[in-house]
């Protein structure tokens, strides 16, 4: 299970690498584009939506590396129950990916059923730029269980014991 929690979190964590390297592009030819007089009436809406999906499935990176933010003074202050304070930090962790995931799949389901699409020219459903929130949440839920389950902390950019 691990194993594929882990292959989950790279395969989220290439697509949020790639939508960020990819997402130049149709900004550089929206600039272009403008200067020549001729904007587009898709990139703003689509980079938008690339840049929600990368901030969601970015916290599987960010969780991976220690980038996640973490309030660390009491654990600072009180070395010996660090452990403590590490449970509880994931256990609130878990708690809010599980509240993205509820949340995200009832915003996608009510998308879907009463046909929601974008207030713009391109009407984008928007039960797809929806699914970044449960997608997101299933990446965060994954990642902070493999910490959980393995004992391994990233906290402060350095790989720490559970201990």
């Amino acid at each position: 299970m691990v194993s594929l929690a882990r292959l989950i979190g790279k395969a989220m964590t290439f697509v949020s690498i790639a939508l960020m390297i990819v997402l130049s592009l149709p900004i550089a030819y929206e600039a272009i584009a403008r200067s020549f007089g001729a904007p587009t009436i898709w990139v703003f809406e689509t980079t938008l939506y690339a840049f929600v999906f990368l901030g969601f499935l970015g916290n599987v990176l960010a969780v991976q590396t220690g980038a996640h933010f973490r309030v660390t003074l009491l654990p600072d202050i009180f070395h010996e129950t660090r452990w403590l304070f590490d449970l509880i930090a994931q256990l609130a962790t878990l708690a809010f990916a599980a509240l993205l995931i509820g949340a995200g799949i009832y915003f996608v389901w009510y998308q879907l059923q009463n046909e929601i699409v974008s207030a713009t020219l391109l009407e984008v459903p928007l039960w797809i730029p929806g699914l970044a929130m449960p997608l997101g949440g299933i990446g965060l839920f994954l990642q902070t269980l493999v910490q959980m389950i393995t004992g391994e902390i990233v906290a402060d950019a350095h790989l720490v014991s559970g201990d």
